[in-house]
């Protein structure tokens, strides 16, 4: 009787009245209909009432769904809070590398930039000397190359000479062979040693003879011979001194073309270091450039967004002067603290997806890969930073928004589990509308596991497979309490 009179109070308060006297006297006839009549076991007529007559042309307009339960891994997520940060490994704070003042600003805060793009130029002293001394050291190279390659030939053609001398060659065959061909002064040298030399050797030749028949004394032929002699050490003296020099020769223009190099290379490397390519190195040229020449951009690292801006016309900077910062936003960091009591979600998570959810985006979910799972327990906190990269290419999440960071927990094994929508529950009792066939649904007890805010985990009551109400139940719930309020 006592369970009688609470269903049917239950179903007064949720069926309400229209009118207040129809109320009351409804109140009144039913507390006098309760007093006087006798008590009858509820358990008689249990399963009839359990047994709901809905009509299937009905279900549309009271949104009743049917489906199978199903048997599957059960996750329960635990939430806390993070933040969106900048991902700092895509930030950069940019400072003139070296001083001087600014001649334009190109872009301004919010700006989206590719790499390589123009922010700012600034004229610099050190700027204009650095590359003024580079086009001078490129000039006086190229000068240097040019006489090395007269001195190397002059060498060759010097090295070639001395070989046709030592091989005995003819005059007139040697003064054709280096016609138009530079051998610098050792051509003199050479060839005026190679024919005294010739000369005294005829000079002996055609004394011989003749002082053998007694025509010429033998003092003239020795003479002729001393003569002959000193011309032949002469050359040889002067073949191997100026082969000498002409080796030494070659050497130092060698060297003086490559200390010209190296003085490029330096002045080159030292622009460089200041932020200038190669393709800009070589369009230096003061003559075309003028005060232009001593001009240093300051470009974009990478693509990004202007979130800092430092830097007016005509200011004075230097590397101490930080005058932008640039963020590539199309991927930022979540940070969370994890307390100490949380420690083992971290194991679960490390290298792997979260989920994402933020106030400024109802019903979105966002993914954030785990990277970094801290290493150190805050001592005042009592926490642990976890860090998660995530995509943001539609720049959705906003760095210092606050998002709810999810976990999945749970066990593999597989459970039987409905929506939490499918669950009714009745002074104490829980239950769920099970399909019986044709109009007929059973309300049955279940007994409740775990839950989520979106499913709950059936411990005994449902087997797999068996149809019920997901959505709708309030329907079926309203007609059970009226069966019950009439018995």
């Amino acid at each position: 009787m006592a369970a009688s009179i609470a269903m049917a109070g239950t179903w007064w308060f949720l069926t309400g009245a229209t009118e207040a006297s129809h109320q009351k006297e409804e109140h009144a006839a039913s507390s006098q209909q309760l007093a006087v009549a006798p008590a009858a076991p509820v358990e008689n007529n249990s399963e009839d009432v359990n047994l709901i007559e809905f009509p299937k042309n009905r279900w549309e307009s009271g949104s009743i769904v049917v489906e199978p339960v199903k048997s599957q891994q059960f996750s329960k997520r635990i939430e806390v809070t993070g933040k969106i940060a900048i991902n700092e490994d895509r930030l950069a704070h940019i400072f003139p590398l070296a001083e001087g003042v600014v001649d334009e600003v190109q872009v301004h805060l919010g700006d989206h930039v590719t790499k390589g793009d123009v922010l700012a130029i600034v004229q610099s002293r050190e700027v204009g000397q650095a590359k003024l001394q580079l086009y001078q050291d490129r000039l006086k190279r190229d000068q240097v190359a040019a006489q090395d390659k007269w001195t190397q030939q002059i060498v060759t053609n010097v090295q070639e000479l001395i070989r046709m001398i030592r091989d005995e060659a003819d005059v007139a065959e040697i003064e054709e062979k280096f016609t138009g061909k530079p051998i610098g002064e050792y051509r003199n040298q050479l060839l005026t040693a190679y024919i005294g030399k010739h000369t005294h050797q005829q000079t002996v030749k055609r004394l011989s003879p003749l002082t053998d028949s007694g025509a010429v004394s033998g003092k003239q032929l020795i003479e002729a011979q001393s003569q002959w002699n000193t011309a032949r050490a002469t050359l040889q003296s002067l073949v191997e001194q100026i082969q000498q020099e002409a080796v030494q020769e070659g050497m130092r223009s060698s060297h003086a073309v490559k200390e010209m190099e190296t003085r490029v290379a330096v002045d080159e490397a030292a622009l460089k270091v200041l932020g200038f390519k190669d393709a800009e190195l070589e369009q230096i040229n003061p003559i075309v450039q003028g005060e232009a020449v001593s001009h240093m951009p300051i470009m974009a690292p990478f693509d990004g967004t202007i979130i800092s801006k430092d830097v007016v016309l005509a200011e004075r900077v230097g590397p101490d002067s930080q005058i932008f910062s640039v963020a590539d936003l199309t991927s930022v960091w979540v940070t969370a603290d994890i307390y100490e009591g949380q420690l083992p979600l971290l194991d679960q998570v490390r290298g792997k997806t979260i989920q994402l959810q933020s106030d400024a985006w109802p019903g979105r979910t966002f993914d954030a890969k785990v990277f970094y799972t801290g290493d150190l327990v805050d001592p005042d906190s009592r926490t642990i930073t976890l860090r998660a990269i995530a995509d943001n290419k539609d720049a959705a999440l906003k760095p210092g928004m606050f998002v709810h960071v999810l976990f999945p927990t749970g066990s593999l094994d597989q459970v039987v589990q409905v929506p939490a929508d499918a669950l009714q529950d009745f002074e104490g009792r829980s239950f769920v509308f099970v399909y019986a066939g044709g109009d007929t649904f059973e309300a049955r007890d279940v007994v409740v596991g775990r839950r989520t805010d979106k499913v709950v985990e059936i411990v005994k009551g449902l087997k797999n497979g068996e149809e019920i109400v997901v959505h709708g139940g309030f329907a079926l719930k309203s007609k059970m309490l009226a069966s019950l309020l009439e018995e």
